[in-house]
């Protein structure tokens, strides 16, 4: 490089530095006037946004006080004794104490009254002391704010508050007494049960009063900090003051909340001004603080990249590696074991009951038992070890060092013992448990797809065993190929006649022995494979999704077949999942009507999962069978969760003893008593009891000893064909005896279609 002329050194240094000085005088220049303009602007930005932040403070407190007396007057006004003692046999004496008094010192209502269906005002409660002179009467305004209620009455809003469609219906409004703000409330009382009982249209209604002046406006100012508040019916409101109208029922203006404003804006302003004219140094020092700020951002968007990379290959409720970040690593560690030869175990985890706890605890409990499980897992695991959480309630693990059967299966039975012991989670105790599938690599093979996809055929075949785990084998393929067969058949065997048969086995009145009814039983009798078990292609129906065919067909025919006798209750079992399918209600109806069989006679017998139901619309698939007439029987009771008053909830008919505590009557004592306090509560209730599995006479007496209202089993009749059924109806046989064959077909399993 050439040096420089001797004195042009110095004018080519000056140069830039005029520059730069120049370019920096603009520049604070520039920004000084910036800075004044935005603050500025800010101070009255600030100022804005400081007079809409308390007018929606005002128009929040008026909200709240509005919602806040209604939820105050349900307190009391859902009660049974409120309906008794201020309407039926009215106590003057009650009702001060528990409306009046209540009301006044607990809640601060100003003003109660209670006014019956005809309009007469039976109590008054005016600052805390019961009106007793007989001529006192409210405000007008009290008896057209009852009216209005009456007729929202009248239009039918309490029956959509009984059918939990809302809450108790009442009605605002605000008005004077006198010059005083009002806040008026009515809501009806109504009784919180079905003891006590009042017609539709007689209801009294409790009325309240809470006035907006004096201790509302202290109130108001002192919580929300407002300075000057007072209230303006004339709308007489000064330059400096700020309002928010308040409206009555009808939309129209009957006075202001008026207030002083705050101003930080100008406050902010005052005291910034003596340092935004420090000078061009304090711009300096801005100017540094924001490069400062530029390179702590720069930092946090290098943290937050680095938390977004973290989150996509983590579960976020667990904190375990997700499912993308599971199956490359899977791929990577199969590709290095294609060269060492080491093996590899490849292990699906899925928790069992988990979902009847999420829909029973509510879904909540369920993330916290999600966190719990990974916790007892992930202690059990190696730090070399890839656990992973796959979704739902499955999980997964890989682990490439030290890998033998053994070692496998004693870390599987860790994991099995480890989940199933119970949870106390959220104030909630669960047990739930768990079932593994295991695919080891190279055995199983060393591509990823295909050792996953072994590893979910041993999970399946897992769940069926008692241990909780199970090694994938050649032989689990052709299981799954033979289960695969035979939902196949099952397929085609919906779409042909033949091979579906539907059975009857008679339900036995204990009293005088004689058939009340008959249950529908299905039976499949394939061309090849003979007599298929109902426990074996139910399961099958329920899991291919074909159960809704074939419960809809058993349905049908026992209808048509049994509609036709003179037998009383038809009893069909329905699938869990058929039962919550949302067709289901008007497609049994459509059976119904075209069988022309009466809903009454009619009985559907479900499992105690179908009650089990957190979103409510077994509840509500419930009421509309029942209003129809079906009835409804809670079946295989004393295997599950097994509540009565569960039963009085859901409104069910009849319990359906299971056939495990018939067994043991006359052996075990404790059966016994279990089965003699169960027909003693639920006829305590008015729920009817059918025990089934009767096999033996000392069986039979027992259960009529202790007033069981019907009885089945073999000791009576195993299942008949519909032929049979016509032919025994047909000669006018009503009353059955012990089968000659019962001892042979006693041992003989039935399970019902679901």
């Amino acid at each position: 490089m050439r040096p420089p002329r001797p004195g042009t050194s110095e004018t080519r240094t000056d140069r830039p530095l005029r520059r730069l000085a120049v370019a920096s005088v603009y520049t604070v220049v520039a920004t000084a006037l910036l800075v004044f303009g935005v603050v500025f602007w800010s101070a009255s930005r600030i100022d804005q946004l400081s007079q809409e932040r308390q007018f929606r403070t005002i128009a929040s407190a008026l909200v709240s006080s509005v919602e806040r007396i209604p939820y105050d007057q349900e307190s009391v006004a859902i009660w049974d004794d409120a309906v008794r003692y201020a309407k039926d046999s009215f106590d003057p004496k009650w009702v001060e104490t528990n409306l009046g008094i209540w009301m006044y010192e607990y809640f601060k209502h100003d003003r109660t009254f209670v006014i019956r269906s005809d309009g007469t005002l039976v109590y008054s409660m005016v600052d805390g002391k019961t009106v007793t002179n007989p001529n006192y009467r409210p405000d007008a305004a009290v008896f057209d704010v009852v009216t209005a209620l009456r007729k929202q009455i009248a239009a039918g809003v309490l029956d959509d508050y009984e059918l939990n469609k809302r809450r108790l219906p009442h009605l605002v409004d605000f008005s004077f007494e006198g010059q005083r703000p009002v806040l008026i409330s009515a809501v009806p009382l109504v009784p919180e049960s079905k003891i006590a009982t009042q017609p539709r249209g007689t209801e009294s209604v409790l009325v309240s009063m809470r006035f907006l002046d004096a201790s509302f406006l202290s109130d108001l100012a002192s919580t929300h900090l407002l300075k000057g508040v007072r209230f303006s019916r004339t709308g007489d409101i000064a330059p400096n003051e700020a309002s928010y109208p308040l409206l009555d029922r009808r939309g129209e203006t009957i006075g202001h909340i008026v207030w002083v404003p705050e101003m930080p804006g100008w406050a902010i302003l005052t005291d910034v001004l003596p340092v935004l004219t420090a000078g061009l140094g304090a711009i300096s020092i801005a100017i540094v603080l924001l490069i400062a700020g530029l390179r702590r951002t720069y930092r946090e968007l290098v943290h937050s990249e680095a938390e977004s990379k973290h989150r996509a290959v983590h579960d976020p409720l667990t904190g375990l590696t997700n499912r993308a970040y599971f199956n490359e690593r899977v791929g990577v560690l199969l590709t290095e074991r294609r060269v060492s030869g080491h093996a590899l175990a490849l292990m699906f985890l899925d928790l069992d009951r988990f979902k009847r706890v999420n829909d029973t605890l509510g879904h909540p409990v369920g993330d916290a038992l999600i966190q719990d499980v990974a916790r007892r897992i992930k202690s059990l695991t190696r730090p070399t070890d890839v656990f992973a959480r796959m979704g739902g309630d499955e999980f997964a693990i890989i682990r490439c060092d030290g890998v033998s059967r053994e070692t496998i299966e004693a870390f599987c039975r860790d994991v099995v013992a480890a989940v199933s012991e119970p949870y106390d989670v959220l104030g909630q105790r669960a047990a739930i448990g768990v079932s593994i599938g295991v695919a080891m690599a190279p055995e199983s093979g060393t591509d990823r797809s295909e050792l996953a996809r072994k590893a979910d055929i041993a999970l399946y075949q897992a769940k069926n065993r008692q241990l909780g785990y199970a090694f994938y084998t050649e032989e689990m393929s052709k299981t799954l190929k033979e289960r695969q067969a035979l939902e196949d058949a099952l397929r085609k065997a919906l779409d042909v006649d033949g091979e579906i048969d539907v059975v009857y086995q008679p339900l036995i009145a204990a009293n005088d022995l004689s058939v009340s009814g008959v249950e529908a039983l299905v039976r499949w009798h394939h061309p090849h494979l003979g007599s298929i078990p109902p426990a074996v292609f139910i399961p099958v129906a329920e899991e291919c999704g074909l159960i809704g065919r074939l419960g809809e067909r058993v349905l049908r025919e026992a209808c048509r077949t049994a509609g036709a006798l003179d037998l009383g209750t038809i009893a069909v079992n329905v699938s869990p999942i058929q039962f919550l399918n949302p067709d289901f209600a008007s497609r049994l109806f459509a059976v119904l009507a075209h069988t022309g069989v009466a809903a009454e006679r009619l009985e559907l017998e479900i499992t105690e999962s179908a009650l089990l139901d957190s979103s409510g619309a077994s509840a509500k698939v419930l009421h509309l069978l029942r209003a129809r007439g079906v009835r409804i029987a809670l079946d295989d009771f004393g295997t599950g969760y097994s509540s009565l008053s569960y039963l009085i909830k859901l409104e069910v008919d009849r319990i359906k003893l299971d056939r495990s505590f018939v067994q043991e009557l006359g052996t075990c004592p404790r059966s016994s008593s279990i089965v003699r306090s169960v027909i003693a509560m639920a006829h305590a209730v008015g729920v009817s009891i059918t025990a089934e599995g009767v096999e033996k006479p000392e069986q039979r007496d027992f259960l009529v000893s202790v007033d069981c209202d019907t009885l089945q089993g073999y000791l009576f009749s195993p299942p008949i064909s519909a032929l049979s059924l016509v032919e025994q109806f047909a000669v006018g046989f009503r009353r059955w005896q012990p089968a000659a064959d019962a001892a042979d077909e006693a041992q003989v399993s039935d399970p019902k279609v679901a």
